[in-house]
């Protein structure tokens, strides 16, 4: 009767004692596709900038259902809001002037700081990370119409 001690030395000395062959180095097409589709680093450390294109796409996904593909809160899930509730247009002049950081909280936090029924964003703050949310207020203040450039002075003659 073998030992279980020696059984387990024996598969470990067969382990590293044999050297690996150059056939066996290589790994299968398949794993080799999967081995570079999967990004070194921790799983949730940021893979882009925040920026307005990424802005746009995370956007699309997850708010624009609500406030709408031009941010004029008129989305498919709009029309089920009761009176009480509303979806502010993002359009509006001055409405992002300088509210970057409570944008940032809306998003995070969602609304849930105020009364039913007029809880109707979820927080995000468990789906989208910081990059994220830096991307979409980025994206949503181009939704704010240009401001006003002022006419040149007339020219004393």
């Amino acid at each position: 009767m073998i030992r279980m001690s020696t059984f387990v030395g024996l598969v470990v000395a067969t382990m590293v004692a044999a050297p690996a062959s150059a056939a066996e180095k290589v790994p299968p097409k398949g794993v080799a596709m999967v081995a570079k589709a999967i990004e070194p680093g921790p799983r949730f450390t940021p893979t882009v900038k925040p920026s307005v294109a990424h802005g746009e796409k995370v956007f699309v996904e997850y708010c624009a259902v609500c406030h709408g593909l031009h941010g004029k809160g008129d989305g498919p899930r709009s029309a089920f809001f009761g009176e009480s509730q509303y979806i502010p247009d993002l359009t509006t002049e001055g409405f992002l002037t300088g509210r970057d950081e409570e944008l940032k909280e809306n998003i995070r936090n969602g609304l849930a700081r105020f009364d039913e029924p007029a809880i109707v964003m979820p927080q995000f703050k468990y789906i989208l990370g910081a990059t994220e949310i830096d991307s979409v207020v980025a994206y949503v203040k181009t939704f704010a119409p240009p401001e006003p450039k002022p006419e040149p002075k007339a020219k004393k003659k």
